[in-house]
């Protein structure tokens, strides 16, 4: 068995996505799905045909009985070094560790330090101590202050390959054992770029928006902005439970969601996408429609600049609405520079990507 790491759930489509991505990996290397099981929070999103245990943590950040198992699963865990933690069982019968990409290990604050330590720590501690290859897929790390950011570098310090999709993350650790790439989602638009027809973006701007931490100004910018979208439609990316919810977000801000983003895009009606999430934005480019991307951490800046399209990544509590709204009717009327870039950086990521699976394979089937 080769055990997938750090899942969260099927409920937000981006990190969906990034299952299947970490799964199609594998296959290209060599191992098949029914020779993998994944370590989710949220194991009953999960309808893959393949074995789904549950994570020590609490998927949908809110109080809940999970806290106080995951927080005695920690201790468990640094006691008796994995011996008789849930995570450390699992490990010790695996073949192989290897953690999705993504985003989640961000330690910058109470809350997100509390994240990191309950959702995360087992299974980061688990892959630092492991005797079978330990693999890291694309991550977005950082900032990591105080006790938890120093458990967690200590930890991806001793993992056998970790690979880093943003220049931030890879000048601020500087380990020996991480690799430059795209990200997941990023490198498969690459392989698939020239399969993807551009739709004639023409329709409705949709906005992908959600709740952010630390908002500062994003509300009221992100307000000005639909005023000047006229009636733009709401898309949900995420409807778990809590304040993850797209749709709770919508709610707040006094709006009625149009349903889920991925049968927006099915529809063939809308238009240039403006997302708050980036896998949202890579979701968009896939169907074909281009996107502007709010970013809020900096796995987006890496995207949009791997991409060759860094002008249409901003901010998302200081972007200016003026200039999103210019580029939207920019590109509506006129896309194709844009789709152009993105295919003339396309062979960069696909190589990264040929190298990252070779690396897989020799690591995983010596």
């Amino acid at each position: 068995m080769y055990l997938i790491l750090h899942t969260f759930s099927r409920r937000n489509s981006g990190d969906g996505l990034l299952v299947d991505l970490t799964l199609e990996a594998l296959k290209d290397a060599g191992i098949a799905a029914d020779e993998c099981a994944l370590l989710a929070l949220d194991p009953e999103s999960f309808d893959n045909p393949i074995r789904v245990y549950r994570a020590p943590g609490e998927p949908f950040g809110r109080p809940s009985p999970r806290l106080a198992r995951a927080a005695l699963e920690v201790l468990v865990d640094g006691v008796t070094a994995g011996h008789l933690g849930t995570v450390g069982k699992l490990a010790r019968h695996a073949k192989g560790l290897i953690a999705v990409g993504g985003g989640y290990l961000v330690a910058d604050s109470f809350v997100r330090q509390s994240g990191v330590l309950f959702n995360h720590m087992a299974q980061l501690s688990a892959a630092a101590r492991s005797e079978v290859p330990t693999i890291y897929l694309p991550q977005s790390i950082g900032p990591a202050t105080g006790l938890v950011g120093t458990m967690m570098r200590k930890r991806l310090a001793a993992v056998d390959r970790l690979y880093v999709r943003d220049d931030k993350t890879f000048s601020e650790l500087g380990f020996n054992n991480m690799r430059r790439v795209g990200d997941l989602a990023v490198m498969k638009l690459a392989r698939k770029i020239h399969d993807i027809t551009p739709e004639n973006p023409s329709g409705k701007p949709v906005l992908v928006a959600r709740d952010l931490p630390s908002a500062g100004e994003y509300q009221g910018r992100l307000t000005q902005l639909v005023k000047g979208l006229h009636e733009p439609i709401y898309a949900v990316q995420a409807d778990a439970p809590g304040p993850r919810s797209d749709a709770a977000f919508y709610r707040r801000m006094g709006w009625t969601d149009d349903g889920s983003f991925q049968k927006i895009l099915r529809s063939g009606a809308p238009g240039v996408v403006v997302s708050v999430r980036l896998h949202g934005a890579i979701a968009a480019l896939l169907a074909g429609w281009p996107a502007i991307h709010l970013s809020y951490e900096r796995k987006g800046w890496g995207a949009y600049e791997d991409l060759g399209v860094a002008e249409y990544v901003h901010d998302a509590r200081t972007f200016d609405p003026d200039l999103i709204l210019a580029q939207v009717k920019q590109l509506s009327e006129d896309p194709m520079q844009y789709w152009d870039r993105i295919r003339s950086s396309a062979d960069v990521l696909k190589t990264q990507y040929a190298g990252m699976v070779d690396d897989l394979k020799k690591r995983l089937n010596p």
